[in-house]
């Protein structure tokens, strides 16, 4: 992680993640009137199911583990024959991925073939921003001052996002803490690019001067204005996706009101109502 794509990386997938997590957001609010209706078609109802947010974040923390031993050259040893550690940095890095893997392992078993583990969905994802926080907190000793307060302040944003999901873990039912976890996950991924640019990157050409005051103050500063402009971001996204729904998804898609809630769809799913499958079974050409 020691390179500009080595920090672009990962800052574009929690991007990438906060964004989706606000297109589901939005959809579970307006289309699906907060779990209150379900899609008629039988395609779009698996669709639901489908465990495309797991596969995903399991590919990515494949790729990043390999990535992150293969390239440049492969750095697969632990222990060197002088009997000290060697590629420190890696192996914090393919820990992290690993974390985050586990967490797409248990969301993938949740919505296939395990649905008991749905309730540990969000301790796996507390766990990996848990364990990504303290490996980045240890990431910077003996670097240079500006380092360490960039890697600083990015900390803060990964303890945000697991105070965030570990709340949620408990209070389930809750519409605003969800909203605080896309916020700072797009906060972490926005600054991981500013973190590389700063390092690697700079727009001058120039590198920036370690120990100087200035940059470390207007380093907070731009902190805050990643923060305000992240929501702005996601707040768009919600508009336009709410926007989108009810012009267009809405309208062409038909959707039937559940009286028991969310449940009624696990219910449905799972084949242990006859009547409610014979509903769905007859509404699958509705789209």
């Amino acid at each position: 992680m020691g390179t500009f794509i080595g920090h672009a990386a990962p800052g574009a997938f929690f991007i990438v993640f906060s964004i989706w997590w606000m297109i589901q957001y939005a959809y579970t609010r307006v289309a699906l009137d907060n779990g209150r209706q379900r899609p008629r078609s039988r395609i779009l109802f698996i669709l639901h199911r489908l465990p495309v947010e797991g596969t995903f974040i399991v590919l990515c923390a494949i790729g990043g583990f390999i990535g992150e031993m293969m390239y440049p050259a492969p750095k697969w040893t632990l222990i060197g024959s002088d009997g000290n550690w060697k590629h420190p940095n890696e192996w914090q890095h393919c820990t992290m991925y690993t974390y985050f893997g586990i967490y797409g392992a248990v969301n993938i078993m949740a919505r296939t073939c395990i649905p008991a583990a749905a309730p540990f969905e969000k301790v796996f994802g507390a766990l990996a921003f848990a364990i990504e926080g303290m490996l980045f907190f240890f990431h910077t000793h003996g670097r240079e001052e500006l380092d360490v307060q960039l890697h600083f302040l990015l900390v803060i944003a990964i303890f945000a996002c697991f105070l965030t999901t570990a709340a949620e873990v408990w209070r389930k039912e809750d519409r605003l803490l969800p909203l605080f976890r896309f916020v700072f996950t797009m906060l972490q991924g926005t600054w991981f690019w500013h973190v590389g640019i700063v390092l690697y990157w700079p727009p001058s050409g120039e590198p920036w001067d370690q120990d100087s005051h200035l940059n470390l103050m207007f380093t907070t500063v731009m902190f805050t204005w990643h923060l305000l402009i992240d929501m702005l971001v996601l707040l768009f996204v919600y508009g336009s996706t709410s926007l989108i729904l009810r012009v267009c998804g809405l309208s062409s898609v038909r959707y039937s009101q559940m009286n028991n809630g969310p449940e009624e769809m696990e219910v449905k799913l799972l084949g242990n109502n006859k009547d409610a499958g014979n509903h769905l079974l007859a509404g699958s050409d509705s789209e």
